[in-house]
């Protein structure tokens, strides 16, 4: 297996405010403290998503978020000239019609991750592109959690492969980018907040619901403990 690069966000407002909201507590007026996951889930909804500052960005293309290699968009990604509603009426049945094929070659892309409400049907997938779909609602009752990994390992092998993958939910703003975060939190080093504001200066419509950012927040963490523990043992066994 090829060695998965890693690379590090590295800006001084994304560090600052890493460092921020994962080490200090916060104590309100009323003397409660806050614990430092919660300060750090309010400080990124309120620094980082609460930015509404509005960018050009054209719905129907898919966006290029990451490395030449990782496109996240909406439906109007995968057929542009058709409407959000239509695709919902149609159960994604007209996803890939016309003009799909020329487009997605021209972008190069070899790996489809759908990340909807419905399995799109065999016929709307092009046979040369390797799909992989996530059933998955944009609740805050809902739990992506377990498809971080897989998610990650198929877009990374897309990255190995030297292909393109596009990750697609309805619109491109919550459950797609909440699976982009995931995997620059893996592979690339990155903090929640270094992820988000990635994307966002990409997209800037990026928006992961709470539950998703929270569930982002302890993957972060489950991450940077497993890393560390690993780096225990290496050391130990390099003392033998």
């Amino acid at each position: 297996m090829a060695t998965v690069s890693k690379r590090r966000l590295s800006t001084s407002t994304t560090k600052n405010l890493s460092e921020k909201t994962k080490n200090n507590t916060t104590t309100t007026t009323t003397g409660k403290t806050i614990d430092p996951f919660q300060k750090r889930l309010n400080d990124i909804r309120i620094h980082i998503l609460n930015n509404r500052k509005q960018r050009k960005l054209t719905h129907g293309e898919p966006t290029l978020i990451f490395d030449r290699f990782l496109y996240l968009g909406g439906f109007k990604s995968l057929k542009d000239k058709v409407s959000f509603i239509l695709f919902v009426i149609s159960l994604l049945i007209n996803i890939f019609l016309s003009n799909k094929k020329a487009r997605l070659a021209e972008l190069n892309i070899t790996h489809i991750l759908s990340v909807v409400g419905f399995r799109p049907t065999k016929q709307s997938i092009p046979s040369n592109i390797k799909h992989l779909f996530l059933k998955a609602d944009d609740a805050i009752s809902f739990n992506m959690s377990p498809y971080f990994e897989q998610a990650c390992q198929f877009i990374e092998e897309a990255r190995q492969s030297n292909g393109c993958v596009l990750v697609h939910c309805a619109c491109g703003v919550s459950r797609s980018s909440t699976l982009c975060c995931a995997y620059l939190i893996k592979h690339h080093s990155m903090s929640v907040e270094q992820a988000i504001i990635h994307l966002r200066s990409r997209r800037h419509i990026v928006q992961p619901n709470p539950a998703f950012l929270s569930q982002l927040i302890h993957y972060n963490e489950q991450i940077q403990c497993d890393n560390k523990t690993m780096n225990i043992l290496n050391e130990q066994l390099e003392k033998i």
